[in-house]
C-alpha cells in the first residue's frame, strides 16, 4: 500500500471514529434519560452477553485479513479466493449455532438476572433478535475482513458513517415516540442488513477474484486458517473476558442499574481503543505483506515508532479526561453521574495508556502469525481481571471492578508483551524500552504535574473545549519538537508548506 493510500485510510477510519463518537454523545443521554437506568443496563447486558458468542469465530477473521493480504501480495488469487470461500461456509455453520444458543439462553435470562421491568416474551425476542443479528455479523464479516486485506478502507467507512448516521436519527426518533428495547433490536438488524449488502458489491466492483465457490472450500485452506486462528481464538476469548464480564460481574455482584454507571466511563475507553486501533488496522495487510516479502525488519521499525506515537497520539487526550472527564460526564449524561463514573474513569485511563500503547505490538504479532504468546498471556490477564474484579467488587462496587481490570492490564503491557514482541523482531528491550516509552511517559508525568498546579475544573461546553484546545496545541508543539522523528518532521513540514 503506497504511502498517500495509507494515510488516507487511516484518516478514513479516524473521520468513522469522529462520527460515531459525535453520535453518540448527542444519542447517549437521549438513550440513557428515555430508557432509564435499569431499562439501559438491560440492554447493556444483553449486548455484552451475546458479544460473548462472537468468540465462535474462532481467530478466523484476523486469519481472512493475514492470509488474503499474504496471498495478494504474492499475486496468487487463487488461494486467496480459497481463503474467502473456506471462511464464509465456516462462518455460517457458526452463524446457526449461535442462533441455537441465543433461542436457550433468552429463556432464562430474566431470571438470572431478576427482571421485573418487562415480561418474559418481550425479553426473548428481543434477546433473540440481537442474537440472530449477531449470527449475520459472523457470516459476512468474512466481507469486512477481505475488503481490510485489499485496503479498501474508505469505501468501508463511507458505509459505516451513512449507515451510522441514519441509524441514530431514527432510534431517536423511536425513543420520542415511546418505543423501547424491541424496536432498537429490530432496526439495529435492518440496518446491518444494508451494510453487508453494500460491502458485497464493494467487493464485486475492486476485488472481483473474491467470490463465493463451493469448489473452493478445501481442508488444506481450512486447516492454514485452522493453525492461524486457534490462538486467534484465545485472544478473542480473553479479550471478551477483560473487557465485556465488567458489566455482567457488576450485574451479577452489585445491581443492574450500576452498570450503566460503569457503562459510561467504559464508552469513552473503547472510542480510544478504536482511535489507535483505526492506524493498526490499516497497517496489519502491510505488516503481513512484509514478512511474506521477509522484510521484518520494517515491522520492528514499525513497532519502535509505532510504541511511541501511540503513546503521544492519546496523550493530550488522557490528560483531558483524567482532569475535567468527570465535569464532562457530568455535563454530557447528568450532575448524578459525575462522581461515580468519574471515579472509574480515573482509574481505567491508567491502565488503557498502555494497553493501547501496545497494541502495535498485537497487529504486528498477529501479522506474523506470532500470536501464540500474545494468547497465553492475555489468557493470564483475563482470569486475573476476572478474579480481582469478583474480590474487588462487592467490597470497593465499580470502583473495584474498575481496579480489577487496570492491575492486569499494567502488569501485561508493561511488563510481559514487550518483553516478548522484541523478542520476535530481534530488538534490543532496553533500548526499545528508553527511546519509544520512557520519554513519551515522562513528558506525561511532567504536564501532568504542571496541571495538577492548576486545579482546571470545567462548568460549561465552552470551558471544556477551550482546556481541550490549550491542552492539544501545547503538547503538540512540544512532541512535534521533542518526540517526532526527523524525517517525519521534515515530511509534514514540507506537506504544510505546500
Amino acid at each position: 500500500m503506497q504511502k498517500n493510500k495509507i494515510l488516507l485510510s487511516i484518516f478514513s477510519n479516524w473521520s468513522n471514529l469522529f462520527i460515531s463518537v459525535v453520535v453518540a454523545f448527542i444519542v447517549s443521554p437521549i438513550l440513557v434519560n428515555k430508557l432509564g437506568n435499569e431499562v439501559y443496563g438491560i440492554w447493556v447486558l444483553i449486548v455484552s452477553l451475546t458479544s460473548y458468542f462472537t468468540i465462535l469465530d474462532f481467530g478466523v477473521n484476523g486469519a481472512i485479513v493475514r492470509f488474503i493480504s499474504k496471498h495478494k501480495a504474492l499475486k496468487d488469487y487463487k488461494s486467496a479466493n480459497r481463503i474467502f470461500s473456506t471462511s464464509f461456509a465456516f462462518f455460517a455453520i457458526l452463524a446457526a449455532i449461535v442462533v441455537v444458543f441465543c433461542a436457550i439462553f433468552a429463556i432464562y435470562f430474566k431470571n438470572i438476572f431478576e427482571i421485573t421491568q418487562f415480561d418474559q416474551s418481550y425479553l426473548y425476542f428481543v434477546f433473540l433478535i440481537v442474537g440472530f443479528d449477531l449470527a449475520l455479523n459472523l457470516i459476512f464479516s468474512v466481507f469486512l475482513g477481505s475488503l481490510k486485506a485489499v485496503g479498501r478502507f474508505v469505501e468501508v467507512n463511507i458505509i459505516a458513517i451513512s449507515l451510522n448516521i441514519i441509524k441514530n436519527i431514527i432510534i431517536v426518533i423511536l425513543l420520542m415516540q415511546g418505543h423501547s428495547l424491541l424496536a432498537i433490536a429490530i432496526l439495529q438488524l435492518v440496518v446491518n442488513s444494508t451494510k453487508f449488502t453494500l460491502q458485497y458489491f464493494t467487493i464485486q466492483k475492486f476485488a472481483s477474484y473474491l467470490h463465493f465457490s463451493i469448489e473452493d472450500i478445501n481442508k488444506e485452506s481450512f486447516k492454514q486458517l485452522y493453525n492461524y486462528s486457534i490462538y486467534g481464538f484465545i485472544i478473542s476469548v480473553a479479550m471478551k473476558i477483560i473487557f465485556y464480564t465488567d458489566s455482567v460481574v457488576i450485574g451479577a455482584v452489585l445491581d443492574v442499574s450500576q452498570v450503566t454507571f460503569y457503562a459510561i466511563p467504559t464508552m469513552l475507553m473503547q472510542y480510544l481503543e478504536h482511535f489507535i486501533w483505526a492506524i493498526i488496522a490499516v497497517l496489519l495487510p502491510v505488516i503481513s505483506a512484509q514478512d511474506a516479502l521477509g522484510k521484518n525488519e520494517n515491522n520492528a521499525n514499525i513497532y519502535q515508532v509505532g510504541t511511541k506515537y501511540a503513546m503521544l497520539l492519546c496523550t493530550p487526550v488522557f490528560l483531558v479526561l483524567y482532569f475535567v472527564g468527570p465535569d464532562f460526564i457530568g455535563l454530557w449524561m447528568g450532575q448524578q453521574y459525575k462522581e461515580p463514573s468519574g471515579q472509574v474513569l480515573r482509574v481505567l485511563l491508567v491502565g488503557y495508556f498502555f494497553f493501547l500503547a501496545q497494541l502495535i505490538a498485537h497487529g504486528i504479532l498477529k501479522g506474523m502469525s506470532k500470536h501464540k504468546i500474545l494468547a497465553i498471556l492475555l489468557s493470564i490477564e483475563a482470569f486475573a481481571n476476572l478474579g480481582l474484579s469478583l474480590y474487588l467488587g462487592p467490597t470497593w462496587g465499580i470502583v473495584g471492578v474498575a481496579l480489577g481490570t487496570t492491575i492486569p492490564l499494567l502488569i501485561i503491557n508493561i511488563v510481559a508483551v514487550p518483553y516478548y514482541t522484541c523478542k520476535e523482531l530481534n530488538i534490543y528491550l532496553p533500548k526499545y524500552l528508553l527511546s519509544s516509552c520512557f520519554y513519551p511517559v515522562l513528558s506525561v508525568l511532567l504536564f501532568y504535574l504542571g496541571l495538577s498546579y492548576l486545579d482546571v475544573q470545567v462548568n460549561s461546553y465552552t470551558e471544556l473545549f477551550g482546556f481541550s484546545f490549550a491542552v492539544l496545541i501545547v503538547f503538540f508543539i512540544y512532541s512535534f519538537s521533542v518526540h517526532i522523528e526527523p524525517e517525519h518532521r521534515k515530511l509534514f513540514l514540507s506537506h504544510f508548506r505546500k
